[in-house]
């Protein structure tokens, strides 16, 4: 039997189920879900969730359709990199990771 709590907020929705925290949000088409567990709890989630919906918004310039999100999928991988390293919460602060994805150097095939 599964029991969760839903909570609403301003930036998305939390479901806690036993010791796993679950954060959601719909941004344009697209729906992002943070899951943490042990240090990174629903508060901790929040803070990344508005953190990647920032720097989503950022990257394509307004809440994405499907097809923008895809278009812009390499930036938006980037700003996760920078957001989230290795399962851990890096960087929050959106200046800040709009100045290292400039940083990247290009990939070479």
């Amino acid at each position: 039997m599964i029991l969760a709590v839903l909570f609403a907020n301003s930036e998305g929705n939390i479901l806690i189920e036993r010791s796993v925290s679950i954060v959601y949000t719909m941004i344009g088409d697209v729906c992002l879900y943070m899951v943490g567990k042990d240090e990174y709890d629903e508060l901790a989630l929040s803070e990344v969730i508005f953190a990647v919906t920032s720097a989503v918004k950022d990257v394509c310039g307004k809440p994405p359709s499907e097809r923008l999100f895809l278009d812009k999928y390499g930036r938006i991988c980037l700003c996760l990199d920078e957001i989230v390293w290795k399962g851990l919460l890096e960087n929050t602060e959106k200046d800040r990771v709009r100045r290292l994805i400039r940083l990247k150097p290009p990939v070479e095939p």
